[in-house]
């Protein structure tokens, strides 16, 4: 691995670029380019080879993860709606946020998003956490303190909500389905 000149910035993702009309297999083979840059630009411990990358067709949370097999990553995984509605910027930070989650894990053993991760997370100019990108098909909602939940799939608190409290201050729940979900049609 190089030595990192400690004034040395993240690579220009404007240099890396792809449009959204490109294939899965295309995002794939930048994005493995562009983190093999920020590995050697941050000498981070990371292998691009020893790891298969892959996209996501049906995540709606999150923009990328790391599977791993007990302390051992084995797989990146990027979300393709990510991609499509936020553009290969957005992508490029979530590589840098899989890298360093990779990095502390092979370093220290600590994937969190703690004190460690935040720091690199500043280093590599990077988000701790992702934000919404996709609309929830429900929002459940508390009557007691305004707290919203969102969901994306039928689950039991979706279905039954009176069977569950709000995790703030206790209160009831309620489940709206929300009207600006592209997949009904309808918008407000």
């Amino acid at each position: 691995m190089n030595s990192r000149d400690p004034n040395e910035s993240i690579p220009d993702d404007r240099w890396y670029e792809i449009d959204q009309n490109c294939s899965r297999e295309e995002l794939l083979a930048v994005s493995k380019v562009y983190a093999r840059e920020v590995i050697d630009r941050f000498d981070l411990s990371v292998d691009v080879s020893t790891l298969e990358w892959s996209i996501s067709m049906r995540a709606k949370r999150r923009a990328g993860a790391v599977k791993y097999s007990g302390s051992v990553p084995k797989e990146v995984i990027l979300t393709w709606e990510y991609f499509e509605n936020c553009g290969w910027e957005k992508v490029a930070e979530t590589i840098r946020h899989e890298l360093i989650h990779i990095h502390l894990l092979n370093e220290k053993g600590d994937s969190s998003h703690g004190p460690d991760f935040k720091r690199w997370a500043a280093k590599l100019d990077t988000e701790v956490n992702c934000v919404r990108f996709s609309e929830p098909k429900w929002w459940v909602t508390c009557s007691s303190c305004s707290n919203r939940y969102a969901r994306y799939r039928r689950s039991k608190l979706v279905n039954r909500p009176s069977e569950f409290q709000c995790g703030k201050c206790g209160g009831r729940l309620a489940v709206v389905e929300n009207q600006d979900d592209p997949d009904t049609g309808d918008s407000s």
